[in-house]
């Protein structure tokens, strides 16, 4: 008897809420002694495209693997910086959020939140919430968010923040970071360039490619204030 149900799959990652890569990231990092190429697929299919146990069991192999291609294709894009983005809250308002305009005025607070929350993607949205408030002046390019009052404000609501935008973030801190090793070290002492250099080779091991397994950015060996004085 032939069986037959939809499959959801995300188009890309503006269309994976940023709570389920977390959970795809946390399963990486919790079974990465133990991961199996069944056991993988099973979970992509449940997290992303949220199948039951007993449906994804039955999936035809050969549409499994066009769908776990598509889906690595997805969690593995290296999304850009979006500066402005939409939501829609429970009651239907849509509420634009606006990156950060000028790290450079980052506060202490945004400095010392920013600093703990995105080195780790279980704390991604806690980190959004530094980078992303809502717009309450502006338009296009020139913009003012609403002022820092914590991450806790808009760290639950950043669990539905699309995928993109947290990749995007984290792909434009990396990049940040890979700059200021290669600026410095051009301006340094050599002991300071040796360690920079080691850092940089670090980013360079750990970073190709942003893999869809990445769950840590402490591998970027990203120094805030640092960053802060390059922009």
């Amino acid at each position: 008897m032939k069986i037959e149900f939809d499959i959801n799959v995300p188009a890309n990652q503006d269309s994976i809420p940023l709570h389920k890569y977390q959970k795809y990231t946390k399963l990486i990092k919790d079974n990465k002694e133990d991961l199996s190429e069944e056991f993988l697929y099973v979970k992509l299919l449940q997290i992303f495209c949220g199948m039951e146990l007993r449906d994804a069991h039955k999936v035809p192999m050969k549409q499994l693997n066009f769908i776990i291609d598509h889906l690595i294709k997805v969690i593995s894009y290296e999304s850009k910086l979006q500066r402005r983005f939409l939501m829609t809250d429970p009651n239907g308002v849509e509420v634009e959020f606006g990156f950060m305009p000028n790290m450079s005025e980052m506060s202490l607070g945004e400095y010392i939140d920013l600093e703990k929350y995105i080195s780790d993607w279980d704390d991604m949205h806690k980190a959004l919430a530094v980078m992303y408030r809502p717009i309450v002046a502006g338009k296009g390019e020139f913009y003012e968010i609403e002022e820092y009052e914590g991450s806790k404000k808009y760290s639950e609501v950043m669990k539905d923040a699309p995928m993109s935008v947290a990749i995007g973030s984290v792909v434009f801190f990396y990049n940040l970071g890979k700059t200021l090793c290669k600026t410095i070290l051009e301006s340094t002492s050599q002991e300071i360039q040796q360690e920079l250099q080691l850092q940089n080779n670090h980013l360079e091991e750990n970073g190709d490619g942003i893999s869809p397994s990445m769950h840590s950015l402490k591998a970027m060996s990203l120094n805030l204030k640092k960053l802060l004085n390059l922009i």
